[in-house]
C-alpha cells in the first residue's frame, strides 16, 4: 500500500507501545503509591505528578494520535478491507482512552488536587484500569496493522 508508509506505521507502533508501557507503569506503580504519600505532602505530590506525567506523554501521545489519524484516513480512502478491522478496533480503543481520560481521570486528578481522598482514588484506579486495557488493545491493533503490511511487503518481494 503506497499511501500508508512503513515510517508512519513504525512511528505509530513505537508511540503506542511507549504509551502502553507508561500507562501500565502508572497503573501498577505510581497510582497505587498515591495512598502512601501522606497528607502533609500529598497536594504537592499530586501537582508534580500531573505536571511531569503531562510533559512525558505529550509528544508520544501526540505522535500516536496523529499517526493513528493518518492510518485511519489512508485505510478509509484506499478502501483496504484487510486493515478495516484493526483500524476500527484501534480507533474505538482510542475513543475509550480519550473518554476515560477526559471524563474520569482528569476530573479525579482535579478532585485529588486538594488532598488525598480514598473514594476518589478508588474511582481513579477503576477508570485507569479501563484506560490501560484500552491502550493495550491499541497496541495489539498497531502490531496487527504492522504485521499485515509486513506480510504484504514480504510476499510482494518474492
Amino acid at each position: 500500500m503506497k499511501s500508508l508508509s512503513a515510517g508512519i506505521v513504525f512511528a505509530h507502533l513505537c508511540a503506542t507501545w511507549f504509551m502502553i508501557g507508561l500507562i501500565w507503569t502508572i497503573h501498577t506503580v505510581h497510582y497505587p503509591l498515591f495512598a502512601d504519600v501522606g497528607s502533609a505532602t500529598y497536594t504537592t505530590f499530586q501537582l508534580h505528578h500531573v505536571e511531569r506525567i503531562g510533559r512525558l506523554l505529550l509528544v508520544p501521545w501526540g505522535v500516536e494520535g496523529l499517526t493513528a489519524l493518518i492510518i485511519l484516513i489512508s485505510v478509509w480512502r484506499s478502501k483496504d478491507r484487510g486493515l478495516y478491522v484493526p483500524v476500527l478496533v484501534g480507533s474505538i480503543a482510542m475513543g475509550v482512552v480519550l473518554i476515560v481520560s477526559g471524563f474520569f481521570s482528569a476530573p479525579a486528578h482535579a478532585d485529588l488536587a486538594d488532598g488525598f481522598d480514598a473514594a476518589v482514588h478508588a474511582r481513579l484506579m477503576k477508570a485507569d484500569l479501563v484506560r490501560t486495557i484500552a491502550w493495550t488493545i491499541r497496541g495489539l491493533t498497531a502490531l496487527w496493522i504492522a504485521a499485515v503490511l509486513w506480510r504484504r511487503t514480504s510476499s510482494s518481494n518474492r
